[in-house]
């Protein structure tokens, strides 16, 4: 929570000097907490730059929030949106329900995914309301919200009220399984399911089925939607065993150099990605790159 808030503060810090110099790009209106479900956290955050009210069509960047699936707001990736809507795309940030810190409860990982779905709905209605004209979306996140993110646009994306066209992730956990957390994947998985990974359930495999179930590397495929994905060479939250099978899987299906993903490396930086300037330019280059291609503007 505390890199969090850090990274929170320094982009927004960016964001007061460039306006400071003109730098900007595009003014935008920010429509906040619209409700798209019956949950006490169910809102949801629109960025519409003023461009968007001429266009036939638009593309939309659903960012999700990070905090251990256990904390966390929307307004955390407000300095994301902010760049997003500045270079002309809408942007949005939801809140979700949330697992429990220490005790497995009805709010689970599949809670989250569903409210993906109604939080996407929900934007085609307000697109609908407003003229917008939102025809595309690209699902993003950051540590937690990077997993959902990347494990919906693979194992749910036919669930979309819009079309998902590519995803965007940040030391999201993509590995859910013993061989990137040893035995404590089965304590942190067993609130993400909402069930305890008895150590029978763990000798026959159940909970290990559990485990790849919640993993998105276990559902890319030749038709997994194109992908951005950024890991830290010191990140001490999210192991190297997620990065080393997100990249290896992606190489095993796509060939090293594929056309659909793009990988980028911060190797000084820890979980926050602030160490690496260069790489977080050329993470900026490959989302806007990547907005053009499948946005189409």
């Amino acid at each position: 929570m505390r890199m969090q808030k850090m990274l929170s503060v320094i982009l927004t810090a960016v964001l007061m000097l460039t306006t400071l110099f003109g730098l900007l790009g595009e003014t935008y209106d920010v429509y906040e907490n619209i409700r798209y479900g019956e949950a006490e956290r169910d809102l949801v955050s629109v960025y519409v730059p003023k461009s968007a009210c001429d266009r036939e069509e638009n593309g939309c960047v659903l960012i999700l929030h990070g905090g251990s699936w256990n904390g966390g707001e929307k307004e955390d990736m407000a300095p994301f949106c902010k760049k997003i809507a500045m270079h002309g795309y809408i942007a949005a940030t939801m809140s979700y329900s949330l697992c429990d810190k220490t005790e497995i409860t009805d709010v689970t990982v599949f809670t989250m995914l569903d409210e993906i779905t109604q939080c996407i709905r929900g934007i085609k209605q307000f697109s609908d309301e407003k003229g917008l004209h939102i025809t595309k979306m690209a699902l993003s996140g950051y540590s937690a919200g990077g997993h959902l993110s990347m494990l919906y646009s693979y194992a749910r994306p036919q669930d979309a009220a819009i079309p998902l066209v590519f995803t965007a992730n940040r030391v999201g956990p993509a590995d859910m399984t013993t061989a990137a957390w040893g035995q404590g994947a089965y304590r942190m998985c067993e609130k993400l399911v909402g069930r305890e990974l008895t150590k029978e359930m763990q000798e026959s495999g159940e909970a290990d089925r559990l485990c790849r179930e919640i993993s998105p590397v276990c559902y890319v495929n030749e038709s997994t939607m194109p992908s951005i994905f950024a890991y830290a060479g010191n990140d001490p939250i999210v192991t190297r065993g997620n990065r080393t099978a997100m990249v290896n899987k992606f190489r095993e299906t796509f060939g090293e150099n594929g056309s659909g993903y793009d990988y980028i490396f911060y190797p000084l930086s820890g979980h926050g990605l602030l160490l690496d300037p260069t790489s977080e330019i050329k993470y900026d280059k490959t989302l806007f790159r990547y907005c053009e291609t499948y946005f189409g503007y």
